[in-house]
């Protein structure tokens, strides 16, 4: 899984182990890995509480 860090720099910054993530209407779903064919939310967040989004390892 990669490694990604949210509000990077800012009071709220967290670090987030995941497979990808993406926009899903107001929110941020980061997922994990594939179990029998369903990629689970692992972490979701509202997008608006969000200012970055960094990969920090693969």
């Amino acid at each position: 899984m990669s490694k990604y860090v949210i509000n990077k720099n800012y009071d709220d910054e967290r670090e987030i182990e995941a497979t990808s993530y993406s926009t899903v209407g107001d929110f941020i779903d980061f997922y994990g890995e594939y179990d029998d064919g369903v990629m689970p939310v692992i972490f979701r967040v509202r997008a608006a509480k969000v200012q970055t989004v960094e990969l920090i390892s693969e």
